[in-house]
């Protein structure tokens, strides 16, 4: 999610969960501000968000991007 946000279902089949599962997930990093989203259509994808997953600390950030 960080090089390419995804949508709920493309998350899901990656993850071997179900769409609600994830769902509830990422409604829970969205609330606390680890995510953004974008809609297209009507897909919604799901990105992380960088600048607050900075500020939880920058090794968490490199440890991402590897």
């Amino acid at each position: 999610m960080l090089r390419h946000p995804a949508a709920t279902a493309e998350l899901a089949a990656r993850l071997g969960m179900t769409s609600p599962q994830v769902s509830r997930h990422l409604r829970h990093l969205r609330e606390a501000g680890l995510v953004l989203t974008h809609r297209e259509g009507t897909a919604v994808y799901y990105g992380l968000n960088t600048e607050a997953m900075g500020r939880l600390g920058p090794d968490l950030l490199v440890g991402l991007h590897h």
